[in-house]
C-alpha cells in the first residue's frame, strides 16, 4: 500500500500535539467547532454569525419544526438535500455508488460511462435506495427511561430502555402513509428525541459522472488535499399520484403507462447559487453525520489506539486486496465488487488515518490530562456516585478487550462471504420470529423485513463464486486464530488438526505434513473447503432464498441440508452471546454515561453540542486552507487547471474525451470563477463534520445550495474523537457539476430545473486581479502567500520562498510510491 499518509506526521506534527495535550483543559472553544441539533440552531451567537456572513435569521433555518434544513434529507444513511421543486436530489457520487452498480452491466457500465437521463422516462431505478425527510422532532426522554431508572440489572435495563424506544415508535408508525420513525439518544443517553420521518422509496437516478470524475484520484487522493474530485450525483424522488410515499414501479417508465408515480414536491428544498465562492465567506452544512466520540472514556481511546483500529487494519486489509486481484481479472466480475471495494477501501483508510492522526495530535495524551481533572473533581465532590464512575467504566473496557478478537470477527462476517450472510441472516430471521415483534433484534422486525431482502438481493446479484471463496477462507482462518477460550465451534470440524485426524490415516503422517505446509497457514490453507461449500449450497437456486426468507421456518431451514445454513445455525448461539454482552454494557452505560457527561462539562470548556448520531445537525464554518504541517500552506480552492495536472492517461488519474475537449474554452464559460480564472472544483472548509455527512448540502450566508461535502482532510481523521484548528472538510463545488451539464452534457432540461439555464450564453465574467484568490486572514490560517501564476489551482503555497512547492512534494511523494508499489 502507498506510504503517503505516513510521511505527512511531520516531528513538527507530533510536537503539536504534545503541546496540545498540555493546554487541553482550560483551551478555549474551537472557532467553529459544533455539530449543533436543529433545537440548539436558534440559541447560537446570532451576531458571530452574522459577522461571519449569515444573511438568513436563524428562525428561518428552523424552528417548530419548519425551516431551511427541511430540505436536507437522509438518503440510505448519506445525506442529500432537494434542489428543485421537482424532487431533484443532489449527493455525492459515492453516497449512490451501490444504485448505479445495481444498474450496470458490461454492455452498459455506467459506473465508468456515467449516465444522463435527457428526459424523465429515461430515469432509471435507484435500487436500495431510499429518502427520509424530516417532519418533526419530540423530546421522549422521559418516556424511554420511565421503566429503566429502577432496574439495577443492566441488561435488564438496556432492554427496558430498548423495548420502550421500540414502543415509542410503532406508535409513531402506526398512522400509516409512509412515516418512518426512530428514537436517538443524546449527551451519553442523557436524552432521548424521536424523529419522524416520511419516508420515499421510488427514488431514480437522473444523472451520474463517469468514474474517472465522481472517483477521480481513487483512494490516492481519498482523505487527502489538494482534491480534484466530482463527487456528484443526481437524484429524483416520486410518490403516487395524491402525494403518497409509493414503491417504485414494478417496469421502467414509459409510453405503456404502466408507472403512475410523480415527482416528489418538496416543502423545502435549496435554491442554487450560481455566483460562486471565494477564501473567507461563510458556509454552513446541513446533514446526518454518522457517528463522533468526542466524549469517549480514557480507557476506550486507548483501546481504540491498541485494538480496535488495528484489528480493522488488518482484517480490512485482506478483505480490499482481495476484492482489488480478483476483481482486476474480469470486467463482469470487477462491477459486481465495485461497491463493496470502494466501501471497505474507505473503511480501511479511515483506520489508518484514525491511527496517525491519534498520534499527530497527543489525543491519549488529551484524555489522559483529562481522566487526571476527571479524578480530582470527583474527588473533591464527596459524592461516592461520581467516584465510582471512572473505575466502572475501566472495567467494561476491560471486558470489551477480553472478547474482542471474538466479537468483531462475527461483527464483520455479515460484511464479508455473500452466501455466508445470506445464511446468517435467514436464520437469525427464523429464530427472531419466533419472538414478539417488539422484542427482536432490530434488524428483524417486521417493520425492516422488506430492508432485510434487499440486501439478501444485493448479496445474490453480486455474489461470484471465486471472490467468496476467498472470503470464506479468510474468515476461516481468522476463526482458527481465535484466542483459547474465544473459539467458534461452527468452525472446529474445518481446524487443521480436525482435517489431520481424517486424512492421517489415508495419507500417511509425511505426506500430508508435507501437503500443509504446501498450503500454508493462511486463507490458503482453507480455499478447497470453501469452494466445496459454495458448490454444495443450494441458495443460489432459483427462489431458493426467497422461499426460505419469506417462510421463516427454523425446522425448514434445518432440514435445508444447506452447508451454508448449517455454518449459520452453528454460528447463531454466539452471534446472539456477543449480543446479550452488548445489551448489558448499554445498560451499564445507560447508568454511568449521564454522571459521565455531568463530570465531563466540569473540567471542559467549549461548545455543548451532542456526539453525532445520524441524526440532523447544523454546522457553520468559513472557507479557509490550513497549515498541514511547518513549512507548507494548503490553499482553500482548485481548479480545472490542477486537475489536469494530475491526469497521467492511468487510473485513477484518466478523463473522458469528451471533458477533455471542454476543457481549453472553460475559462471563457459563465462556470468560471471570476478570480481563480478557471472553473472551480474542490473547496475547503473549516465546517464540523464526519462520515454520513457524506453528500450533506452546503449553503452560503442567504441559504443557497453552493456544493456538496463529501471527505475530509486526512490531518482531520481523528477528528471524530476531537476538533482541532486542522479540522478542514472538502467540499465539491456546484460550479463544476454545472459546466460538466452545460459543456460536456449539453443537459439542457437539467440546467433550466436547476434554474441556471440562462447562464449557458452568458459568458465568462470580468476577471478580478490577476487570476488568484485574494489573500484572507482567520484565525485557522494566520498567514498566506498567493501562488504564482503557472500554479494557479494546484490548491497550495509554499510558507516560505525556499520550502518545496506543495504539489511538488505531492509529485515526488506519488512517484515514490508507484515505485514501492512496482
Amino acid at each position: 500500500m502507498h506510504t503517503r499518509p505516513h510521511l505527512v506526521l511531520s516531528r513538527s506534527a507530533r510536537c503539536f500535539g504534545l503541546v496540545a495535550a498540555v493546554s487541553l483543559v482550560a483551551a478555549p472553544a474551537h472557532a467553529d467547532e459544533g455539530q449543533w441539533m436543529p433545537g440548539q440552531i436558534v440559541e447560537l451567537d446570532r451576531d458571530k454569525l452574522s459577522a461571519m456572513g449569515l444573511e438568513l435569521p436563524l428562525e428561518q433555518l428552523w424552528s417548530d419544526n419548519t425551516g431551511l434544513m427541511r430540505a436536507a434529507v437522509n438518503l440510505s444513511g448519506c445525506s442529500a438535500a432537494f434542489v428543485s421543486a421537482e424532487g431533484l436530489i443532489a449527493t455525492n457520487h459515492h453516497c449512490a455508488h451501490a444504485a448505479i452498480q445495481a444498474v450496470s452491466s458490461v454492455e452498459h457500465d455506467y459506473l465508468k460511462d456515467g449516465f444522463l437521463a435527457r428526459a424523465r422516462a429515461e430515469e432509471l431505478p435507484g435500487k436500495g435506495l431510499s429518502v427520509r425527510v424530516l417532519e418533526r422532532i419530540d423530546d421522549v426522554t422521559a418516556e424511554v427511561l420511565a421503566g429503566a431508572d429502577e432496574l439495577s440489572d443492566d441488561r435488564a435495563r438496556a432492554k427496558a430502555i430498548d423495548r420502550a424506544r421500540k414502543q415509542i415508535v410503532e406508535t409513531c408508525e402506526a398512522p400509516g402513509g409512509g412515516l418512518r420513525c426512530e428514537v436517538a439518544a443524546f449527551y451519553n443517553m442523557s436524552q432521548f428525541q424521536r424523529f419522524t420521518y416520511r419516508e420515499l422509496r421510488d427514488v431514480r437516478l437522473v444523472y451520474a459522472p463517469p468514474s474517472a470524475i465522481g472517483e477521480f484520484g481513487g483512494e490516492i487522493d481519498n482523505w487527502m488535499w489538494p482534491r480534484h474530485t466530482g463527487d456528484f450525483t443526481l437524484l429524483r424522488a416520486y410518490v403516487g399520484p395524491g402525494g403518497e410515499p409509493a414503491e417504485p414501479p414494478s417496469r421502467p417508465s414509459g409510453p405503456e403507462g404502466a408507472d403512475a408515480n410523480v415527482p416528489y414536491k418538496p416543502q423545502a428544498w435549496l435554491p442554487v447559487a450560481h455566483e460562486g465562492v471565494k477564501a473567507g465567506d461563510f458556509v454552513a452544512v446541513l446533514g446526518y453525520p454518522g457517528n463522533t466520540e468526542r466524549y469517549l472514556p480514557l480507557s476506550e481511546v486507548e483501546r481504540h489506539e491498541s485494538q480496535i483500529f488495528p484489528a480493522r487494519v488488518d482484517l480490512l486489509g485482506e478483505w480490499v486486496a482481495i476484492l482489488e486481484e480478483l476483481g482486476a481479472q474480469d470486467h463482469a466480475r470487477g462491477i459486481k465488487v465495485a461497491s463493496a471495494k470502494k466501501s471497505l477501501a474507505n473503511r480501511l483508510k479511515n483506520a489508518r488515518g484514525m491511527l496517525a492522526g491519534f498520534s499527530a495530535i497527543g489525543l491519549v495524551a488529551r484524555r489522559r490530562a483529562e481522566e487526571a481533572a476527571l479524578e480530582k473533581w470527583a474527588e473533591e465532590s464527596g459524592e461516592r456516585a461520581y467516584q465510582q464512575v471512572l473505575p466502572a467504566l475501566r472495567k467494561l473496557s476491560e471486558d470489551r478487550k477480553a472478547s474482542f478478537a471474538h466479537d468483531y470477527l462475527l461483527e464483520q462476517v455479515p460484511n464479508g462471504p455473500n452466501l455466508l450472510g445470506l445464511a446468517i441472516d435467514l436464520v437469525r430471521r427464523a429464530r427472531e420470529r419466533q419472538k414478539p415483534d417488539l422484542e427482536r433484534s432490530a434488524g428483524y422486525m417486521d417493520r425492516n423485513e422488506k430492508k432485510l431482502w434487499d440486501r439478501q438481493e444485493k448479496r445474490l446479484r453480486d455474489f461470484d463464486a471465486e471472490v467468496d471463496a476467498h472470503l470464506l477462507a479468510s474468515v476461516i482462518a481468522r476463526a482458527q486464530a481465535l484466542p483459547a477460550g474465544w473459539k467458534l465451534d461452527a468452525f472446529k470440524d474445518m481446524s487443521p488438526e480436525a482435517e489431520a485426524a481424517k486424512l492421517a490415516g489415508v495419507l500417511g503422517a509425511a505426506v500430508l505434513k508435507d501437503a500443509s505446509e504446501k498450503r500454508g497457514s493462511g486463507r490458503e490453507r482453507y480455499l478447497k473447503q470453501a469452494r466445496q461449500l459454495i458448490a454444495r449450497s443450494k441458495l443460489l437456486g432459483e427462489g431458493k432464498a426467497k422461499a426460505l426468507f419469506d417462510a421463516a421456518d427454523p425446522a425448514a431451514l434445518a432440514a435445508s441440508g444447506d452447508p451454508f445454513i448449517a455454518l449459520a445455525l452453528a454460528l447463531a448461539p454466539a452471534i446472539e452471546a456477543a449480543e446479550a454482552r452488548s445489551e448489558s454494557r448499554a445498560g451499564a452505560l445507560s447508568r454511568l454515561g449521564p454522571s459521565y457527561f455531568t463530570m465531563l462539562r466540569k473540567v471542559r470548556s467549549g461548545p455543548v453540542y451532542p456526539d453525532a448520531n445520524g441524526t440532523l445537525r447544523f454546522s457553520y464554518a468559513s472557507i479557509a486552507g490550513y497549515k498541514p504541517r511547518e513549512g507548507l500552506m494548503a490553499t482553500p480552492q482548485t481548479t480545472l487547471t490542477g486537475q489536469m495536472a494530475k491526469v497521467t492517461g492511468e487510473e485513477p488519474f484518466t478523463m473522458p474525451e469528451r471533458v477533455l475537449a471542454a476543457v481549453p474554452k472553460a475559462s471563457s464559460t459563465y462556470w468560471a470563477d471570476p478570480i481563480l480564472g478557471d472553473v472551480p472544483i474542490d473547496f475547503l472548509s473549516s465546517a464540523d463534520t464526519t462520515g454520513g455527512n457524506s453528500g450533506s448540502p452546503v449553503i452560503n450566508g442567504r441559504g443557497q445550495f453552493i456544493g456538496l461535502n463529501f471527505d475530509r482532510v486526512w490531518e482531520n481523521i481523528a477528528g471524530d474523537f476531537g476538533y482541532s484548528e486542522r479540522s478542514r472538510n472538502i467540499i465539491v463545488d456546484v460550479r463544476y457539476l454545472l459546466w460538466l451539464l452545460d459543456q460536456v452534457e449539453d443537459a439542457e432540461a437539467l440546467l433550466q430545473e436547476l434554474g441556471v439555464g440562462a447562464l449557458r450564453v452568458a459568458g465568462a465574467r470580468a476577471q478580478v486581479g490577476d487570476g488568484l484568490a485574494p489573500p484572507h486572514t482567520a484565525t485557522a490560517e494566520p498567514e498566506r502567500e498567493t501562488c504564482p501564476q503557472e500554479r494557479r489551482g494546484c490548491g497550495c503555497t509554499s510558507g516560505a520562498e525556499t520550502a518545496a512547492p506543495w504539489w511538488l512534494l505531492g509529485g515526488l511523494l506519488w512517484l515514490r510510491r508507484r515505485r514501492v508499489r512496482g
